[in-house]
């Protein structure tokens, strides 16, 4: 990752990208961002709040970049580029804004201890699972935050959180509630169903050249090619420094001298240990009367009692007394100097201390075993030190060669070309792609966002630096604008054939469907003959749930959206399937009820209800702050 050096001349996208690592639940919150703006520059007003057009993209940016992490392969980047969608995700905004001034107006507040457990829990901070203070440092210099300013935002998020979190945990579902849903959800029903499949669309004749062309026109938006960029851009990385100078044995042994603690394991002493415990006012006698029954303690261990047992009897340290007093594996520098010296002078010929004295009391220690020191001698290590002397000096020289890349860069940031030249770089290309990425470096999330930002695709400039992996970035400037436009119909003739087959092949399923329910409506006892007649099945169903998969999901729902029969009367429709329709009756139903064996199906209800009342309430609420608030909303500008 490029260092502060070359942090300090970053915005834009590079600075999207690190406020996506640290996972603020509010992506829409700016972070040391704009301070003043001219009217021309909001987006919307919200009571005396300015929301102005670098936030809002900035925040639009960040919640495409999330919703394209979620989706994956199913993000549609025109779906989450209109001007519907740019909509509301301002009145998302607005809500927040609303929300931060009802929250401030009330007092609410966060203690420190709940803000640094939500801090640890963030996994931007944590390595193997566990919080880590180095990256969390590292992690907000490389954005210029102070902990002081992120653990302010963070607060002020977790403030606004509290209302909506109070409403869910306020919202209950009364017992009354809970039957009628298990009444409705737990429903069965049993129908009768023929299924009409559709033909094979390949078997169709082709269609008309008027009927593709009809389509291609009554159908344009399904051609639409989508946006495309392709790029140019220089590459660099620590890894292809090679360069490097080579460090004399004296700097190697130094180096060893001074970390000798990563190569050399110190001895290790297993022990346990028995505390009768001394307050820090207690008077001499007291103290004595504590050496004393310390004393004894340690004749009776010498004399042969289990150690273990006398700790569990007589051990007032509450966190090992019930483990038999075991401290586990002690090294040197872990417990207070006049223990640590008195376990280390124990041998195993020699091994229950004299009563040790410490602020906690007097201690008795058992030493049950050593794990002598063991590690690696200097030519041992040396292959490591030099290593990473190397992997140092490539660091170095990369900082180097990205702050030059920088500065040649922002001296005429329409071009590669000089920067190459200077550098000894090859100016790559990728493309094109859209905006849910391509091939190589077109499948870094963030080199798309770069490509498609208003400072590349827009400005026509050089992007801020990328970062790709550690020490490794890239620069890219736009190369070629492929805009989003309808598809001539020499491009997509096969798949509108295609298309128009697969609808008259639906056609027809439905014709031959709807059909086969009339005949059945005018002859209700003559549904196996006619069904036969039409090469058909009729098939029964028992008791089907609305999770059943049988004929398919598709008319099982439709099934259960008919109204309830009447007896010896079924309800007949046409229904779509997966793969045609289907002509189904419904001849009866049951209605479900809790089963009183299983708790955990009554507290699921209890949860659904309640977390849609809350849903309807913290709905009203908000709609109850917008009413009462002053909103202007600038669309021109989004």
């Amino acid at each position: 990752m490029v260092l502060q050096s070359i942090r300090d001349r970053l915005t834009g996208i590079l600075a999207v990208f690190i406020l996506g690592i640290l996972v603020i639940p509010f992506a829409f919150v700016g972070v040391s961002q704009y301070f003043t703006a001219s009217g021309e520059n909001l987006v919307a007003r919200v009571n005396d709040i300015d929301i102005t057009y670098g936030e809002f993209n900035q925040s639009f940016s960040e919640y495409r970049r999330r919703m394209q992490s979620m989706m994956g392969a199913a993000f549609d980047p025109l779906e989450f580029d209109t001007l519907v969608a740019r909509r509301e995700h301002l009145d998302r905004m607005i809500d927040e804004k609303l929300m931060r001034g009802v929250a401030e107006a009330a007092g609410l507040e966060v203690d420190d201890d709940l803000l640094a457990a939500r801090i640890r829990q963030l996994p931007a901070f944590q390595v193997d699972g566990m919080f880590n203070p180095d990256v969390y440092q590292s992690r907000l210099q490389s954005q210029g935050l102070t902990p002081r300013q992120f653990e302010a935002d963070l607060r002020a998020d977790s403030i606004v959180q509290q209302l909506p979190m109070g409403i869910l945990t306020s919202s209950i579902a009364t017992p009354r509630e809970v039957q009628e849903l298990a009444t409705l959800q737990e429903q069965t029903r049993s129908f009768t169903a023929v299924m009409v499949p559709a033909g094979d669309p390949t078997a169709l004749p082709a269609p008309a050249e008027n009927a593709i062309e009809a389509y291609h026109a009554q159908h344009p938006e399904r051609f639409r090619s989508e946006e495309m960029v392709a790029i140019e851009y220089l590459e660099l990385s620590a890894v292809d420094v090679t360069d490097v100078t080579e460090p004399d044995e004296e700097f190697l042994r130094t180096r060893f001298e001074q970390q000798q603690g990563r190569f050399i394991s110190p001895e290790q002493r297993l022990a346990s240990h028995i505390l009768i415990a001394v307050s820090a006012n207690a008077d001499d006698a007291s103290r004595e009367t504590a050496r004393q029954e310390a004393m004894d303690l340690a004749e009776r261990a010498r004399g042969g009692e289990d150690f273990a047992s006398l700790a569990r009897e007589f051990s007032d340290d509450l966190g090992s007394s019930q483990m038999g007093g075991d401290l586990g594996w002690i090294e040197p520098g872990v417990m207070t100097e006049a223990f640590e010296q008195a376990l280390y002078e124990l041998s195993p010929d020699r091994a229950i201390s004299e009563p040790v004295q410490t602020g906690f009391g007097w201690h008795v220690i058992q030493l049950r075993e050593i794990q002598p020191a063991s590690g690696m001698d200097f030519e041992e290590a040396r292959g490591i030190l030099l290593q990473e002397h190397h992997e140092e000096e490539a660091e170095r020289e990369f900082l180097e060669r990205a702050d030059r890349l920088v500065d040649l860069i922002y001296e005429d940031p329409t071009t590669l070309t000089s920067a190459a030249l200077d550098l000894g770089l090859e100016i790559r290309e990728a493309g094109p792609f859209s905006r849910s990425g391509g091939e190589g470096i077109a499948a870094n999330p963030d080199v798309v966002d770069a490509a498609f930002s208003d400072l590349v695709l827009l400005q026509g400039s050089v992007s801020d630096p990328v970062d790709l992996d550690e020490n490794h970035i890239v620069m890219i400037r736009l190369k070629e604008h492929l805009p989003a436009a309808v598809q001539p119909v020499e491009s997509v003739r096969d798949q509108i054939e295609q298309l128009i087959r697969e609808q008259e092949s639906l056609a027809v399923a439905r014709e031959q469907a709807e059909t086969l329910h009339r005949g059945w409506q005018e002859a209700p006892g003559d549904l196996d003959r006619l069904a036969a007649d039409a090469g058909l099945q009729v098939q029964h169903f028992e008791a089907a749930s609305r999770g059943s998969a049988d004929p398919d999901e598709r008319v099982v729902r439709g099934v259960f959206g008919l109204p309830a029969p009447a007896p010896a009367h079924p309800v007949t429709a046409v229904l779509e399937a997966d793969d045609g329709y289907a002509v189904v009756g419904l001849e009866g139903l049951t209605p479900g009820h809790l089963d009183v064996d299983s708790p955990l199906q009554a507290q699921q209800y209890r949860r659904q209800i309640a977390n849609a009342a809350a849903t309807i309430e913290a709905l009203a609420f908000m709609r109850q702050l917008r009413e009462a608030a002053r909103i202007e909303v600038f669309e021109d500008r989004l």
